[in-house]
């Protein structure tokens, strides 16, 4: 009997021995791994996080205090490859907009616009906002720095209509109402231009427009001297929050209309 119960108690020592091994071996392994991963991945994200600041790309606009008028509305609309476009209107003066362009520097969450090489404006770009450090040479404390903020403005090209027009080959489309009308120029082909009173569009041969230095004229003397006139200068169509770049007047048939307009594509004339 000795021998058979010393046999036994030798097999169910080692299965003990084995089972007891294994669960510490799986048990260590799962948590080294997994506590392993765990600690590097939560140290990255916490050590580095990623630090990016979009550019301010298209339309900024907002009200600056102003001794002596109303306000001041300035527009500033920024384009991709580093330029910049800006108007200032007097609220309560019988004065044109003051324009100016030039480029445009990020630097960190700064914002820099140059005339030339000399810095005329410093931002602070936080979000979708541009809060003004320095104008006119002076720099703007932190409590005058709410007055003196630009929000970011839907520009007409973010509206699918006209994205699409774009990429039907319409290089310039405007708008406009009261009542509501609209025309396209096709470089290479047609001038089409629609009026919610009449039942057929009127459709003209392009002609080659006449450029001066703050507008574009296309002058159709065979179609009831159909005169368009593209200005250079912004514009809202007063009944959305979008900007345009350009102011377009559409005389026709003794009639002048006036609204909103923006090149689609790279051809501006």
């Amino acid at each position: 009997m000795k021998p058979f119960v010393l046999f036994a108690f030798i097999i169910i020592a080692g299965t003990l021995s084995c089972n007891l091994f294994s669960d510490k071996k799986d048990s260590s392994d799962t948590i080294t791994i997994k506590s392993t991963d765990t600690i590097r991945l939560t140290k990255d994200s916490i050590i580095t996080p990623p630090i990016t600041y979009s550019i301010p790309a298209g339309f900024f606009q907002g009200m600056l205090p102003c001794k002596g008028c109303e306000g001041i509305q300035q527009t500033i609309f920024f384009e991709t490859d580093n330029t910049f476009k800006m108007e200032e209107l007097n609220w309560g003066a019988k004065l044109p907009a003051r324009k100016q362009s030039g480029r445009w520097e990020k630097k960190g969450d700064t914002i820099l616009l140059y005339f030339n090489k000399t810095i005329i404006s410093k931002f602070r770009f936080k979000g979708d906002s541009l809060y003004t450090v320095y104008r006119d040479g002076k720099m703007i404390d932190g409590s005058e720095m709410q007055q003196y903020v630009l929000i970011r403005k839907p520009s007409g090209t973010a509206n699918d209509a006209w994205r699409q027009k774009g990429e039907q080959g319409i290089d310039f489309y405007a708008i406009g109402n009261e009542p509501f009308w609209n025309i396209e120029i096709d470089n290479e082909r047609m001038i089409l231009f629609k009026i919610s009173d009449l039942e057929k569009p009127v459709i003209v041969p392009i002609e080659k427009p006449r450029i001066f230095r703050d507008s574009t004229v296309y002058l159709i003397p065979d179609s009831n001297k159909l005169r368009i006139t593209i200005l250079n200068e912004f514009c809202s169509d007063g009944m959305s929050d979008f900007l345009y770049e350009q102011k377009v007047q559409v005389q026709y048939k003794g009639q002048l209309y006036k609204g909103c307009g923006m090149y689609l594509t790279s051809a501006r004339n």
